[in-house]
C-alpha cells in the first residue's frame, strides 16, 4: 500500500477505482476549508443539506455583520428607508387604485342604488346566497364584493355598514382568512378547477368568520362543464356560504345559472364623479392639478373609475406639479387637443395641406392612428350634440352649452369647430364611423387622408331617375349568337364598374365614365318591390341588397363593396334572375351585375346625410 496524506483523507487502497480516490481526495479539501471559513453569522452546514442552504446561511451572516459594523446613529433610518417592515426588502409602494380602493359601502362611488340595496339586504338579512355583479371594468364589482363579505361577517355592524376596525374586517382586508376566497375564472375556468379547488371550499364549513364568501371574477370564461360542476351547489348551497360572481359579459352565462342569482346592473361612473375622487386623491397625496387635467383623466376613463385612478398614478410618478391637460396629453400619448380640433376643420374644409401637416406630426410623435381616430370621433360627437342643442350649428360661447358638455379649448378664446353646421358634423360623423371597419394602422391613415383630400367632399349631383332612356348600341355577336342590346357607358348607373362573367355570350360592358360615377343609385321602383315578391327563397336572398336601375330592357343591378359574394351568386342563377325579371319588366330583359366602385362608396358617406 502507498502511504497517502492524512490532512482529510479517508484510507484508501490501490484496488479501489481512481473514481472513489478522486472523491474522497475532494471531500477532504471541502471539509479543510470549511474549516478555516469566519464563524462570524455562519451556522453549522452539513455536506448533506442542500446547496441554497448554504448560500443562504452565507448571505444572512454577512448581512449580520454589515449590520454590526454599520454606527448606530444610523442604524434605523437605514433600516426603515432599505429594508422595510418585512423581510429585509424594499416597502411595497401599493398602487393608487389599490391605496383609495371603497371598503364601505357609503364610499361606493357611482353605484348609489346598488350600495342601498345591498346595505339594506345585509341589515335586515335578507341577502340571497348568489349574487351577479354585471358591468364595464373598473365600476366597483370586486369592490363591492369584499365589502359584502366584511359586512356580513363583521362583529360590530352599523345598519348594514361594516365597522373596518373588527378583527373580522380587519382579516378581510388583509386577505389573512380562508373564509372569504377570491378566484379569476379567466384562469381556472375547467371542470377539473372546479372539482379540485371550489367544491372543497364549498362543502367545508367557515372556520374564522360567521360566513363563508366566494367572490368569482370573469365567470363568463366558465366553461359549461365548470357550470355543470357548481350548477348543483347554486341550487342548493350548504348553510353559511354566499356565491359572488363578477363579469362584464353576462349574455354568455346560461340561463339556467342567471335564474339561480341576483342580478345588479352596475352603471358606467359619471365623469362628476370620477373628477371629484381624482380631487380627493390630489389632496391627500398633496399634488396640485389644473381643473381642465382633471376633466380631461374624467372623461378618458370612459366611466371606469380604476383607469382614473391608473392614469393619475402614471402622472403623479412624473413628478409634474401642478399636472396640467397638455402634460396629461404629453405623459399619455395622447393627441392634443388643439391638433385634433385642426384635423377636423380641415376635413370639414377639404384643406389638404394643413390637414396632411396635422397627420404628419402626430406620425413623428408617435401617436397611434386609432387613437387619433377616437379623440376626433369624441370630438365631432360633442360638437354634433352641441349643434343640436344652439339650433343647427356650434356655439361660439362655452355658456350655451348643454350642462356636462365641454369642447375644450382656451378660456375665452371661441370654441373648437364654432359655428360648424349641424349637417356638415353629422356628414363628417358618418365618414369617420365607416373607417373604424379599417384593418390595421395602414388602412385607418389613408382612410383619414382620403377624407383631407377631398375625396368625401360633398357634391351636387342630380339622381338618375329610373325610367331614364338608356342608348342601345348593337354589339355583333358570334355567327352562333343573335345581337342583343346593351347599355351605352354613358348611361351605366351611378358608381358601378363592370365585372366579369362566366357567361361567354353576355357582353361585355364598356367603361363607366367618371360622370356615371359620381351619380347616385336611382330610388327603388314599383317594379322592383313586385320582382322581389316574386323571386322564389333561394334567389330572393341574391338580389335583395342590390340597388337596381332599368332602361330599355336592361336591368342593371349595383352590389355595395362589401357584397361581392353575394353579386358572385346572382350571376350563377343569371338564367332565374332573368326569367324572374322577364315577367316583371317584360320579355327579353337583360339582366347585368355591377359592383360599387370603392371611392365611390366612401363618397356616399357624404351624400348619405
Amino acid at each position: 500500500m502507498i502511504a497517502l496524506p492524512s490532512v482529510g483523507l479517508r484510507a484508501t487502497t490501490l484496488r479501489e477505482p481512481r473514481q472513489v480516490r478522486k472523491e474522497a481526495a475532494l471531500n477532504g479539501s471541502r471539509r479543510a476549508q470549511r474549516a478555516a471559513l469566519p464563524s462570524v453569522g455562519l451556522r453549522a452546514t452539513t455536506l448533506r443539506e442542500p446547496r441554497q442552504v448554504r448560500k443562504e446561511a452565507a448571505l444572512n451572516g454577512s448581512r449580520r455583520a454589515q449590520r454590526a459594523a454599520r454606527p448606530a446613529a444610523l442604524s434605523d433610518d437605514y433600516v426603515n428607508e432599505s429594508e422595510g417592515s418585512e423581510g429585509g426588502r424594499m416597502a411595497e409602494q401599493l398602487a393608487i387604485y389599490r391605496r383609495y380602493r371603497a371598503s364601505t359601502f357609503g364610499e361606493l362611488r357611482g353605484q348609489d342604488p346598488i350600495a342601498k340595496t345591498l346595505r339594506r339586504a345585509v341589515a335586515d338579512g335578507r341577502l340571497g346566497h348568489g349574487l351577479l355583479f354585471v358591468g364595464p371594468r373598473g365600476t366597483g364589482k370586486t369592490s363591492t364584493a369584499r365589502i359584502v363579505a366584511k359586512a356580513l361577517n363583521c362583529l360590530a355592524p352599523a345598519d348594514g355598514e361594516p365597522c373596518g376596525s373588527c378583527t373580522a374586517c380587519i382579516a378581510i382586508r388583509d386577505g389573512a382568512t380562508f373564509d372569504v376566497v377570491e378566484s379569476n375564472a379567466a384562469t381556472s375556468n375547467r371542470i377539473d378547477d372546479v372539482r379540485e379547488d371550489l367544491i372543497p371550499l364549498i362543502t367545508n364549513p367557515p372556520t374564522d368568520l360567521k360566513r363563508k364568501v366566494l367572490i368569482l371574477d370573469e365567470v363568463h370564461r366558465f366553461t359549461n362543464d365548470a357550470w355543470d360542476a357548481l350548477l348543483k351547489w347554486l341550487e342548493e348551497p350548504p348553510p353559511g356560504i354566499v356565491f359572488i360572481f363578477c363579469t362584464t359579459d353576462p349574455s354568455r352565462i346560461r340561463p339556467a345559472i342567471l335564474s339561480r342569482l341576483q342580478r345588479f346592473d352596475f352603471r358606467p361612473i359619471a365623469q362628476d364623479e370620477i373628477a371629484g375622487k381624482l380631487t380627493e386623491i390630489l389632496k391627500t397625496e398633496k399634488r396640485n392639478a389644473e381643473p381642465e387635467a382633471i376633466a380631461l383623466l374624467a372623461r378618458l376613463a370612459d366611466g371606469g373609475m380604476r383607469d382614473a385612478e391608473s392614469m393619475l398614478d402614471q402622472l403623479l410618478s412624473s413628478g409634474v406639479d401642478p399636472l396640467r391637460a397638455a402634460d396629461v396629453e404629453e405623459l399619455l400619448g395622447l393627441p392634443s387637443a388643439e391638433h385634433i380640433a385642426q384635423l377636423a376643420t380641415a376635413m370639414l374644409d377639404a384643406d389638404a395641406p394643413a390637414g396632411l401637416a396635422v397627420l404628419s406630426d402626430f406620425e413623428l410623435r408617435g401617436r397611434d392612428p386609432h387613437v387619433v381616430a377616437d379623440h376626433l370621433t369624441d370630438l365631432v360627437r360633442r360638437a354634433l350634440h352641441a349643434a343640436l342643442a344652439s339650433g343647427g350649428s356650434v356655439p361660439a360661447d362655452a355658456s350655451r352649452l348643454p350642462a356636462g358638455l365641454s369642447l375644450g379649448g382656451e378660456p375665452g378664446a371661441p370654441l373648437p369647430l364654432a359655428g360648424r353646421d349641424r349637417a356638415d358634423l353629422l356628414r363628417l360623423a358618418h365618414a369617420l364611423r365607416r373607417l373604424e371597419s379599417g384593418r390595421g394602422d395602414a388602412d385607418l391613415r389613408l382612410g383619414l387622408e382620403l377624407l383631407l383630400l377631398g375625396t368625401l367632399t360633398p357634391t351636387t349631383q342630380t339622381a338618375i331617375a329610373p325610367g331614364v332612356a338608356l342608348a342601345v348600341a348593337p354589339v355583333t355577336a358570334p355567327a352562333t349568337s343573335t345581337s342583343v342590346p346593351v347599355p351605352s357607358s354613358a348611361a351605366v348607373p351611378a358608381a358601378m364598374k363592370p365585372t366579369r362573367t362566366p357567361r361567354a355570350a353576355t357582353p361585355s360592358t364598356p367603361p363607366t365614365t367618371q360622370a356615371a360615377k359620381n351619380a347616385p343609385a336611382a330610388p327603388v321602383s314599383d317594379e322592383w318591390t313586385r320582382m322581389l315578391a316574386a323571386a322564389d327563397p333561394a334567389t330572393k336572398p341574391l338580389i335583395a341588397d342590390a340597388r337596381p336601375a332599368f332602361a330599355s330592357g336592361v336591368l342593371t343591378l349595383l352590389y355595395g363593396v362589401s357584397k361581392s359574394f353575394m353579386r358572385q351568386r346572382a350571376e350563377g342563377r343569371r338564367d332565374r334572375i332573368e326569367a324572374i325579371a322577364a315577367q316583371i319588366y317584360g320579355a327579353g330583359v337583360q339582366v347585368i351585375f355591377l359592383e360599387q366602385d370603392a371611392d365611390t362608396a366612401l363618397r356616399e358617406v357624404w351624400t348619405d346625410a
